[in-house]
């Protein structure tokens, strides 16, 4: 039986706008049923990067290029090593539609990547099915690397071959199969939800605040000292001076403030506990 189809180009303007945000508005429902799920990946992220795996993200078009945002935004955001994260998306930089069956792509990217057993690679993959993300999904399995799916249908090949298989079934989308839209919405969520949790379980969250953040900007360096500042009561003009002395680690600057240690030492103990709490304890 024909279901009812919006025809879209007949409606106002604004009858469009709401079509597209009334489909945007299933994605939270949807997701809510694999909490559980993500929070497995998240444990499988935390696990395998305590332990010095990579966190690696790989896909094509709209979720490769959603993987690869994940990717550079991570470090940063967290004070991670750069060299224990990376991405590829099908086509590189370039990437375009007629990447996503490229297998000699995918296994220049797999030598390049050199998957290694303690690594864990998320695939995204909004069909399941994608032969470039298969194709290296299937390499860092075979090196003995922990595999997170993340697709939005149920029972897809990607998902059989994942530890952990997160599938975020939206429904159709307002144009019918451009999985930019609600699956694309989706996985983004999916990713910031995996991503953040796991970090949380690495310490590199105190509170809600980013203990850890690079201070590569003036705005950024703001915020690392408003971070300081909230954390051990002081002023921000002496937690911005903290800073400096600590060679930009908020984490540093905090357990110099409120113990009352020099740099060297509030470095030293600071690195001696993988949470910011455990290391201000008495």
């Amino acid at each position: 039986m024909v279901t009812e189809r919006l025809q879209l180009d007949l409606l106002p303007t604004d009858d469009v706008v709401r079509a597209i945000l009334d489909a945007e508005a299933r994605v939270a429902p949807a997701l809510r049923a694999q909490a559980g799920t993500i929070a497995r990946a998240a444990d499988l992220v935390a696990s395998r990067m305590r332990d010095g795996g990579r966190l690696l993200f790989a896909g094509a078009g709209t979720s490769g290029r959603l993987a690869v945002a994940q990717a550079a935004e991570l470090p940063g955001t967290f004070g991670l090593d750069r060299r224990s994260i990376a991405a590829r998306v099908a086509g590189g930089s370039g990437s375009t539609d007629e990447d996503e069956d490229d297998l000699a792509g995918a296994e220049r990217d797999i030598v390049d990547l050199a998957f290694d057993a303690g690594d864990v690679v998320v695939a995204v993959a909004a069909s399941g099915r994608t032969p470039y993300t298969l194709a290296l999904a299937e390499a860092a399995r075979t090196a003995g690397a922990a595999v997170v799916s993340v697709t939005n249908t149920a029972g897809s090949p990607l998902a059989e071959i994942a530890d952990v298989a997160i599938e975020a079934a939206v429904g159709p989308e307002v144009v019918r199969d451009s999985t930019r839209l609600t699956a694309g919405t989706a996985q983004k969520v999916v990713l910031d939800a995996l991503t953040t949790a796991a970090m949380v379980r690495l310490g590199r969250v105190h509170g809600d605040l980013m203990v850890d953040v690079v201070p590569a900007n003036a705005k950024l360096r703001q915020r690392a000292a408003g971070i300081v500042a909230d954390i051990a009561g002081c002023p921000t003009d002496v937690a911005l001076d903290a800073l400096v002395a600590c060679g930009d680690s908020a984490r540093v600057a905090v357990v110099h403030l409120v113990l009352g240690l020099d740099p060297a030492a509030a470095a030293a103990r600071a690195a001696d506990f993988p949470s910011l709490r455990d290391a201000l304890a008495p």
